[in-house]
């Protein structure tokens, strides 16, 4: 139920990836949201130096003393600083859940091997449905944009969703419930007949519906460590490059290795796109955009299940089946 007192409480925004692996049907299911870090253990009864000492005791090799605050700020504000009837906000792509908590944190060690044994309990609003992203205001839409894993976002825009839902356009859940799946099985690797070459079919596809004449080029690497995929040129004179990565869950996010290969191979004026089954690292969207003369654009595989679910009524069933899909709007 909805916090309906006056002073309004603090929202949270948690995104829905703890150690990499995305959990937003875990979220709904189990009525709660979680972090990774699960080298941590338990974070109960800590401070914030307790909790930067901890982390540097399990990550300490690896993190950079900017990511150690950076983490250490994430987890400070998931262990003491969200408290009960707070809202929860979860941006999950063009979609976000919203929640009231209704347990603050603890640490469940079942969950550790999964990578989220850090978690709060979440009474999700609509039912668990989502809210379109664009039908949210500017303020709140902007809000959204923060990358850490857990940070504040304006109060009063989250609450006026969760007490005025009449205002915004609830998604029914149906084509969101199919989009879902159809991330899981691409990133998860578990979409019958969906390897490396499969997917780089399905992705000229769907790319062929933005470029005409996109093409496959044989994968041959240049000097330089480059290599494309797919290319279009279109009027003007203008060249896209595509890179296809097809990658698991268990394999990580896509990193910046990626967005180099692709850009040792293109020409300044040139364009480029990474698309791939996974989330994608910070740092290779901060590497797609290093170089202003060759600028690259990165496609998750959210928003390439939204491309593909987009342009449905332009597929016919041979199309369906190459992209994993059945005619019932359903996942094979």
């Amino acid at each position: 139920m909805a916090n309906m007192s006056t002073t309004l409480k603090p929202a949270w925004a948690i995104r829905p990836w703890p150690h990499d692996v995305y959990r937003m049907p875990e979220f709904l299911d189990q009525k709660m949201a979680a972090i990774g870090w699960r080298a941590t253990g338990d974070l109960s009864r800590l401070d914030r130096e307790a909790i930067r000492a901890r982390l540097k005791e399990s990550y300490g090799r690896e993190a950079s003393p900017q990511s150690l605050g950076q983490t250490t700020g994430i987890l400070d504000r998931f262990v003491n600083k969200i408290a009960v009837e707070d809202a929860v906000v979860i941006p999950d792509g063009e979609h976000v859940y919203f929640g009231v908590v209704t347990n603050t944190y603890r640490f469940k060690p079942e969950f550790q091997p999964e990578g989220y044994p850090h978690q709060i309990g979440v009474s999700y609003e609509f039912a668990g449905r989502a809210v379109p992203r664009q039908s949210l205001d500017s303020t709140l839409f902007d809000a959204l944009k923060g990358r850490q894993t857990v940070f504040a976002v304006p109060a009063p825009n989250v609450w006026d969703v969760i007490h005025n839902p009449s205002r915004y356009a609830v998604d029914p859940g149906e084509e969101r419930k199919v989009q879902t799946e159809y991330v899981r099985a691409l990133s998860e690797g578990r979409m019958a007949g969906m390897n490396s070459p499969s997917f780089e079919k399905a992705v000229e596809q769907v790319l062929t519906l933005y470029f005409p004449g996109l093409t496959r080029l044989a994968t041959t690497a240049s000097p330089e460590g480059g290599d494309t995929d797919l290319k279009a040129e279109l009027p003007g004179g203008v060249i896209v490059r595509v890179q296809v990565k097809c990658f698991r869950d268990n394999q990580g996010p896509l990193d910046k290795s990626a967005v180099i290969q692709l850009r040792n191979s293109m020409e300044a004026g040139e364009h480029g796109i990474v698309v791939t089954t996974n989330r994608v690292a910070d740092a290779a969207r901060i590497e797609a955009d290093a170089d202003a003369s060759k600028p690259i654009g990165i496609i998750d595989g959210e928003e390439f299940a939204k491309l593909v679910l987009d342009s449905l009524k332009q597929f016919d069933d041979k199309d369906l089946w190459t992209l994993g899909l059945r005619r019932q709007l359903g996942v094979r």
